[in-house]
């Protein structure tokens, strides 16, 4: 297994990685460059559903996104003729995967099966990295604050961004509520968390006030410095750590032929990954023992 810089200001690129027989020590190695950069692409020779699913058991609990009965926690993403323009233009907006949610999302994973060309990139910004360049009294400003968090075009939205489809039956008044500055789960690194995507407000803020301050954290963000861009290539894990991380599809066409064709398997994760929780355990009864 090999981890090579890639060509972007961040994120790395893993060769010559076998995954479905990867052992405990490289995939430690792989989680904590993963935390340390922020996206990871593994570049593999192939997989089924069912070793991808696998892998991504190893590294958090998968949400179910599909009504596939036998891989229900894999979504396809696709440009092919049965999608509308809607469905391939629905993440093309900046956003954190599941910040609507109580429950967030530790990693999402997509696996490529076809990939076009030209185009169909992923955009991700470094959220951490932000946050670290926000002056000190902003930092203190907000690292208690609270955001209030729905479904939907955020007051913060950038220009351009699209509307995210909601899922089957969702309740658009269904509210969560986040910190602005999270500490990471598995490094405890400060980072701002989803200040656009989902943000509606801010708890105990005027609607006007909150929506400033995020306007200006969102445009703080998403400045040249703190974001990258990826182009997929067949058989590709891009996986990236939703508590430090925004990202957004680019739009792309309907598929035609073969050359502009997308279709990517998606998994989204909750959670610490087993590895460390097992970790965590031998160490609180080593301690108590």
């Amino acid at each position: 297994m090999r981890i090579e810089a890639l060509n972007g200001k961040f994120g790395k690129v893993v060769r010559d990685i076998a995954v479905p027989t990867l052992d405990d020590a490289n995939l430690r190695e792989l989680l904590t460059n993963l935390y340390a950069n922020r996206f990871l692409v593994l570049k593999t020779n192939g997989l089924s559903k069912a070793q991808y699913r696998d892998f991504a058991c190893r590294i958090g609990e998968p949400i179910p996104l599909s009504r596939d009965s036998d891989f229900p926690e894999i979504a396809h993403i696709s440009n092919l003729q049965t999608s509308t323009k809607e469905s391939r233009l629905g993440a093309a907006h900046w956003h954190t995967d599941q910040s609507f949610r109580k429950t967030v999302s530790s990693v999402t994973m997509l696996y490529s099966v076809h990939a076009p060309e030209i185009g169909g990139e992923t955009k991700f910004c470094d959220m951490a990295a932000a946050y670290d360049a926000l002056p000190k009294s902003t930092r203190q400003e907000i690292d208690e604050l609270m955001v209030v968090h729905r479904h939907g075009i955020s007051v913060s939205a950038p220009q351009g961004d699209h509307k995210p489809l909601p899922p089957p039956n969702w309740d658009p008044e269904y509210t969560a509520f986040h910190p602005l500055v999270r500490r990471h789960p598995e490094t405890n690194q400060k980072t701002l968390y989803a200040v656009t995507g989902t943000a509606q407000g801010i708890k105990g803020m005027s609607h006007s006030a909150a929506e400033d301050l995020l306007k200006s954290l969102s445009a703080h963000t998403l400045q040249s410095r703190f974001t990258t861009s990826y182009r997929h290539q067949v058989h590709d894990i891009v996986m990236w750590d939703n508590p430090t991380v925004m990202h957004s599809a680019t739009p792309i066409d309907q598929a035609t032929d073969p050359t502009n064709t997308r279709l990517l398997w998606r998994i989204s994760l909750r959670g610490s990954p087993p590895l460390f929780e097992s970790q965590r355990q031998e160490q609180a009864n080593a301690v108590n023992s």
